[in-house]
């Protein structure tokens, strides 16, 4: 019998969101702060001029940010599709969605690609500020801080339960919102993810255009007219592989 992708993309994912709230809580010898990727964008300026790390940050957040563009240099997005706790909270709320939504609207692929230029924004938003001020500008706004430290210290009240909220009802109606549009983590990693060597890759000899795989992906790419998938946004989750119904047609490969 097949294991689907799926069953062992969720059960790792569980134990590091239960990792994650076990250092949230705080039963660790670390906050579970040190362990954001994304801090390691942010303490980059205070390190070039002053030599030290904005806040809470610490060599670790780099030592992790570092770690995981080689990660996305060789397998696209992974970290994303395989640990992220909140895009493991995104997918979540995005299959409910699905089985309680059957027809949720579909987002045009022009309109998709639209949006996702707010990630850009959002980075470019957030490392300024940062920079400017030295303090950590996107906790109040990111769901990662929030959930976790339970609206702590550097939220911004009312505007983070909004924030939060508004994340989660777009999670529902629209599979992976908050990865696809706002993240500023996948628009540090889309460059790399680009050139992610470890793809998967399709048979178009076999393939049957049944339009499976297009169905299951949760970024909506288009991989039943793809020979490679070299989209930015794929997360090697493999829901595409296990949707085919043609052996191999779907296989994950190292290529250029």
């Amino acid at each position: 019998m097949k294991i689907r992708s799926r069953y062992i993309r969720y059960g790792l994912m569980t134990i590091i969101l239960a990792q994650v709230i076990y250092l949230a809580l705080g039963l660790g010898a670390r906050s579970f702060e040190a362990y954001c990727p994304f801090g390691g964008m942010e303490s980059l300026w205070g390190l070039f001029t002053a030599g030290e790390f904005s806040c809470a940050l610490g060599p670790l957040n780099l030592s992790l940010l570092i770690s995981l563009i080689v990660l996305v240099a060789l397998s696209k997005k992974s970290f994303c599709g395989w640990a992220c706790p909140i895009g493991f909270l995104g997918e979540l709320l995005g299959r409910l969605g699905g089985k309680i939504w059957k027809k949720r609207p579909r987002i045009s692929a022009k309109m998709n690609f639209r949006l996702k230029l707010i990630r850009y924004a959002v980075l470019v938003v957030a490392l300024y500020f940062t920079y400017k001020t030295g303090e950590l500008i996107l906790r109040g706004y990111d769901p990662f801080y929030i959930i976790f430290s339970g609206f702590g210290h550097g939220s911004a009240g009312v505007i983070s339960v909004i924030v939060t909220v508004a994340i989660a009802i777009g999670a529902f109606i629209i599979p992976m919102m908050f990865c696809r549009y706002l993240c500023p983590l996948g628009a540090v990693f889309d460059p790399f993810s680009r050139i992610g060597l470890i793809k998967v890759t399709r048979d178009e000899s076999s393939c049957t255009s049944c339009g499976n795989c297009d169905d299951a992906c949760p970024h909506d790419i288009p991989v039943m007219t793809l020979e490679k998938i070299r989209h930015r946004d794929c997360t090697n989750c493999l829901e595409c592989v296990d949707a085919c119904p043609e052996r191999d047609t779907l296989q994950v490969r190292v290529e250029l």
